[in-house]
């Protein structure tokens, strides 16, 4: 499932669901490619696997089932025969990923398109490492690579580093240049992290655009021991489950709050002057006024310890600084919308640092 969560970090918002298809049930359709590797070789004998979607978008987590596969040829070439009926669903375009077999380090490269002709030849697929490195500090772990721009020559190469110790992000960093250092209270005392990079691009293939998702190599990351203070404190919140799963330290957990929930209060095991605080796949719904961290000594007077806004809205990822100065024993993240509709959605872990 790696392959579908780098395809969804934003790169197919061109692709919209209602696109009407150009093409006849019965028109003979060739779809033709070349797949290599990062140094230009061909990758002989690999299986391709094809994807299809419902409609014109392949921007949903339903999409995992493969619907066809194709080999490569010694020369790294590929050819699948479709017909005009294959590539549509009544009168919308179906959207088609096309996805390298995974390599044993994790690298593997996609293409995301629309078939709109009877003739479609999809840019070179090309493998990327990354030539990841990962290499311990004083207070975390620096993780490099190679851009893409260095191995395939592409103008535009914005990257995103991902962190992860199973299927769903732990962190994530966008617009990530190397070396990306990441703190210890990033990465806590999380054993099996790893890391890897993934770069988007558009390309053409005739007439249409096709989406490039290009995931490096992974790469493990050094073991750190930073506990916070949070760590395994109850949490109050509509329907809260016990032991709270907020805290428990699994960097890759959820929680999806039920409707109405506007805040979420830890209640630390002792009082801290908190320092630091990080929110791990965080979402709102709806336009808010306000959306805080505050802290409390008896849960009825509440002090501010961070804008979780900062005037862009809320982030998935958030490591902050605290402006405490006193000890707190409460730590709460509160969400004033500013339409009926606003409330917090999701929550992974909520840690706590003093």
């Amino acid at each position: 499932m790696r392959w579908f969560r780098a395809l969804t970090l934003g790169g197919l918002t061109w692709v919209v669901g209602c696109t009407g298809s150009k093409v006849a049930d019965d028109l003979d359709i060739v779809l033709k490619g070349r797949l290599v590797d990062e140094a230009g070789a061909a990758l002989p004998e690999a299986m391709l696997k094809v994807y299809r979607s419902d409609n014109s978008s392949c921007a949903f987590a339903g999409f995992t089932a493969s619907w066809k596969s194709v080999k490569a040829r010694a020369d790294g070439t590929f050819e699948l025969d479709l017909l005009g009926a294959d590539t549509r669903n009544g009168s919308i375009a179906r959207c088609f990923v096309l996805r390298s077999p995974m390599q044993r380090e994790g690298r593997s490269v996609s293409a995301a398109f629309l078939v709109q002709e009877s003739e479609v030849e999809l840019p070179v697929l090309q493998e990327w490492t990354g030539s990841m490195s990962a290499t311990e500090e004083a207070r975390g772990v620096s993780v490099g690579f190679r851009s893409l721009r260095a191995t395939h020559g592409l103008e535009s190469d914005a990257h995103v580093l991902s962190v992860r110790p199973s299927l769903r992000e732990a962190w994530r960093v966008t617009e990530a240049v190397s070396p990306v250092h990441l703190s210890d209270y990033v990465l806590e005392d999380a054993a099996g992290l790893q890391a890897f990079v993934t770069v988007e691009r558009d390309a053409k293939a005739g007439s249409e655009s096709v989406n490039l998702t290009y995931v490096s190599d992974e790469r493990a990351l050094p073991r750190r021991a930073l506990v916070p203070a949070s760590r395994g404190a109850a949490c109050t919140y509509l329907n809260a489950e016990t032991p709270c799963r907020l805290t428990s330290g699994a960097l890759d957990g959820l929680v999806l709050f039920q409707t109405g929930v506007q805040e979420v209060v830890v209640q630390l095991a002792r009082p801290v002057v908190p320092r630091k605080a990080v929110l791990r796949n965080f979402e709102v719904s709806g336009a808010m006024s306000e959306l805080v961290l505050e802290g409390s000594v008896d849960g009825a007077q509440w002090v501010p310890l961070a804008n979780l806004l900062e005037g862009t809205g809320a982030r998935p990822f958030v490591e902050v600084d605290l402006t405490g100065t006193t000890s707190v024993s409460r730590v709460r993240v509160r969400a004033v919308p500013r339409e009926t509709t606003g409330q917090l959605r999701s929550l992974g872990q909520l840690s706590v640092f003093e």
